[in-house]
């Protein structure tokens, strides 16, 4: 497990230096913010889907299994950078949302992102079935990185709930 976190990390880490934009065409590549937090949005996906394919050290017949799979979570994370797109152009533009239209807009894109959660796993299935028990682990851990920044904030809830109930308890010593 060691060994495919350290190869997954790596390529990582090199699919970030690697696509990172260096010299003149950084200067002269200067598309809009929005423009450019979709490209690093998808720099980071490409990097990510690198390492988890790389700790994951999959078969030949199990490669055939992750181009749905990829697919499935590129087509998911382009639907989410759009809706994200949209919501800063429509504030930027002064567009304000009576409190209703809020609720309907949050209601449809939750029903749009269960929708591409359930294909990902409609497309998962395959591939996860056709690994063997240590790539099921591995799948398990580096999949989290799929994850948006926001969904993982369970960890650093319990972290800052524990350090609490630490302090707490120690003050009662």
């Amino acid at each position: 497990m060691k060994r495919t976190t350290i190869a997954a990390l790596s390529a990582f880490g090199l699919c970030v230096y690697a696509l990172a934009p260096t010299g003149a065409s950084a200067q002269n590549a200067q598309p809009s913010r929005i423009g450019q937090w979709q490209a690093d949005q998808a720099t980071l996906l490409d990097a990510k889907l690198a390492g988890i394919k790389a700790g994951l050290q999959l078969t030949p017949d199990q490669q055939k299994l992750w181009g749905p799979f990829e697919s499935a979570v590129r087509a998911a994370d382009k639907s989410r950078t759009d809706a994200m797109r949209q919501m800063i152009q429509a504030r930027r533009q002064g567009e304000r949302m009576s409190p209703i239209d809020h609720l309907e807009a949050v209601a449809g894109r939750l029903s749009e992102a269960a929708t591409n959660i359930k294909t990902i796993a409609d497309a998962a299935k395959p591939l996860y079935a056709s690994l063997d028990g240590s790539q099921q682990r591995s799948f398990a851990v580096l999949g989290r990185l799929l994850m948006p920044q926001r969904a993982r904030f369970r960890p650093g809830m319990m972290r800052r709930a524990m350090g609490e109930g630490q302090r707490q308890g120690d003050s009662e010593e």
